[in-house]
């Protein structure tokens, strides 16, 4: 061997030694200043809840403060792409089905990829929807009997939503697209107008997050229908889950819920990745935690970031073909 190609061969080695070293030091110095969670919702709802509950945890983990900006607009459309212009690896964005599941099927010149300018952390909870019915309208409450009707009567039968291109709207969608039903959509501005509306009889039935609907249902205003979940709830342990109707309706393994995740900006490195996700799901796991987010319809659900990722991405699929089959457009 000569001198040239050993003092070579020492340098690769002590450059691969330096580079194992820049990990830990890193871990050491991050985070040097506080957090910001941009949640693009305004205060009192539940992603606010959720995203504060999780923030204040995060900092006995972390050692600082993660502060909490709401940056409502444009269905959170528009906080997503001010993050993604964005360069801050001290920043995490609360996204969701709105800004990274649904709104990439509906628009087509957003300012940001969900997938390409973030990096996923974990999820943080899944919040079941509930089909509620007028009693009037819908007398026992009984689902397989009102699909039926809404098949034989094609565009009677009516749904509520919060709004045209929001989840509850997309999720109605989904049912009659696999059903062969055709509820025709009627959509409020927003979830109270919409309870409203059916508590008055103007529709039959309305979509809704279970957190907001469970005060109504409790008080016997609205009946419910079915859930969105997978399975029965335990909060409503006697309302099946549209899953459950089988093969009749098409509803094998049915399942649409809304979620809540947070995600990094992509300039973020794989060390810092790490120690927010860790972060965040270990404050996500403690049980304290989540009896408190249990008590708001919320179910907790940290995962790993690649898997969370995944999940991204088979919503971005999913919700694309529910548009493309209902030829649904927003303005």
């Amino acid at each position: 061997m000569t001198h040239r190609t050993a003092l070579f061969g020492r340098r690769i080695l002590l450059a691969a030694g330096g580079a194992a070293l820049a990990a830990p030091a890193l871990a050491q110095t991050w985070p040097s200043r506080d957090l910001r969670m941009i949640v693009p919702f305004p205060p009192g709802g539940t992603t606010d809840v959720v995203a504060r509950l999780v923030a204040m945890a995060m900092r006995d983990k972390l050692g600082r403060a993660v502060v909490v900006e709401n940056q409502p607009g444009a269905g959170s459309t528009t906080s997503a792409g001010r993050f993604a212009r964005e360069g801050d690896d001290h920043a995490m964005f609360v996204s969701q089905i709105a800004s990274h599941g649904i709104a990439p099927a509906l628009y087509r010149n957003l300012t940001y990829n969900p997938e390409d300018d973030f990096k996923a952390l974990t999820l943080m909870v899944t919040v079941p929807n509930v089909w509620v019915a007028n009693p009037r309208n819908v007398p026992g409450g009984d689902v397989r009997a009102l699909l039926r009707d809404a098949k034989a009567r094609q565009g009677i039968r009516t749904f509520a939503s919060a709004g045209n291109g929001t989840s509850t709207h997309l999720t109605g969608e989904l049912i009659n697209q696999q059903t062969g039903a055709r509820f025709q959509h009627v959509p409020y501005r927003g979830a109270g107008p919409g309870m409203v509306a059916v508590m008055g009889g103007e529709v039959d039935t309305f979509i809704d997050n279970l957190p907001t609907a469970l005060p109504q249902i409790r008080a016997g205003t609205v009946i419910p229908l079915a859930v969105t979940s997978a399975t029965r709830l335990a909060v409503l342990p006697d309302v099946p889950a549209l899953a459950e109707l089988g093969a009749e309706f098409n509803l094998e393994g049915f399942a649409a819920e809304a979620w809540f995740g947070l995600h990094t900006h992509r300039s973020a490195s794989d060390e810092v990745v790490q120690r927010m996700g860790d972060a965040i799901r270990a404050a996500l796991s403690e049980p304290a935690m989540q009896a408190q987010l249990a008590e708001r319809g919320t179910q907790p659900r940290p995962v790993p970031a690649a898997e969370y990722a995944a999940l991204v991405t088979a919503e971005l699929a999913r919700w694309r073909e529910v548009v493309r089959q209902g030829n649904i457009l927003v303005q």
